[in-house]
């Protein structure tokens, strides 16, 4: 199904604005029992991911659940969105179980929640939008690239609560569903109904059997563990021409910090990070004001 609206990136941002101010009304005095009521649910690996699938299937029975994802694996999106650059949602109906409410999207896992919050869930916004659960880990300063991040990052801007979760092994169907059911006993919890935007989480969990999982930890985000590299694969021949290099983000020799996220995942706990999406920076705010005669003139 195509979604051909004469949206331009303006006309959706307004739109999922006015979403935003009609999340504002939530009581900021706690939730109601039996929340989250109505569930948003994506991820970056695809929609046909098992552990967001069996998400969806905990959840289904328990609260109002969509399941938007995209139709393939988008991992390292970022918070990109093709749909805020084209004015478009390419979309495709799924059956993806009972209970459940899904579609397809041929974009980015930021596109997902765009066209949840701006289309089918406009008019009443999910209660809780949950991005994963994520195959491999989002450690440290992995959160830059990370699309199942950056969902969760676009939900909270907007004015819906979110989390991120990150770490575990599609092929384990024993972790898969003890994720799951985790996830879910989270997101019913004090500690998610406890957020206001743009506040949101990341969760983080050791990748491997959940028998080694050996508790939780609340802690930092390890910054500095990764470096990028680029070679150079062909020669651009005499004069000007294309040149093609490869790109890689690897990970440090270097331990990790104590107290950090990846120190706490690499010791087999799992670590939740909190996390904002406001990126102003107040002290920066106000050395700014202190000294604007050094700001050239116009």
């Amino acid at each position: 199904m195509l979604l051909n609206h004469s949206w331009r990136a303006v006309c959706l941002l307004v739109i999922l604005t006015a979403a935003a101010c009609q999340s504002e009304s939530i009581p900021t005095s706690g939730r109601p029992d039996g929340w989250p009521r109505r569930v948003l649910i994506t991820n970056d690996d695809g929609i046909e991911s098992p552990a967001t699938l069996r998400l969806a299937a905990a959840f289904s029975g328990l609260a109002e659940t969509y399941l938007i994802a995209p139709s393939g694996n988008q991992s390292s999106g970022t918070n990109f969105s093709d749909a805020a650059r084209t004015g478009r949602f390419h979309v495709e109906r799924r059956d993806m179980g009972p209970g459940i409410t899904a579609w397809a999207v041929d974009g980015f896992p930021a596109d997902c929640v765009f066209f949840a919050l701006a289309g089918p869930m406009r008019d009443s916004l999910p209660d809780l939008v949950i991005s994963g659960v994520n195959t491999g880990a989002n450690l440290a300063d992995a959160w830059v690239l990370s699309g199942t991040i950056g969902a969760a990052r676009i939900a909270a801007y907007y004015g819906v609560p979110a989390i991120a979760v990150s770490g575990i092994d599609n092929d384990d169907p024993e972790a898969v569903d003890a994720v799951a059911a985790w996830v879910v006993e989270l997101a019913r919890s004090e500690v998610v109904g406890h957020l206001r935007p743009p506040q949101f989480l990341a969760v983080s969990l050791p990748v491997g059997p959940v028998s080694g999982i050996q508790g939780i930890e609340v802690t930092e985000r390890g910054r500095g563990l990764r470096s990028m590299t680029a070679s150079r694969m062909a020669e651009a021949g005499a004069g000007l021409g294309t040149e093609v290099w490869s790109f890689d983000v690897v990970r440090d020799a270097l331990p990790a910090p104590p107290d950090t996220d990846a120190r706490v995942v690499e010791e087999g706990s799992i670590a939740i990070v909190a996390m904002r999406v406001d990126e102003s920076d107040p002290d920066l705010h106000r050395w700014l004001i202190r000294n604007r005669d050094l700001i050239p003139v116009w």
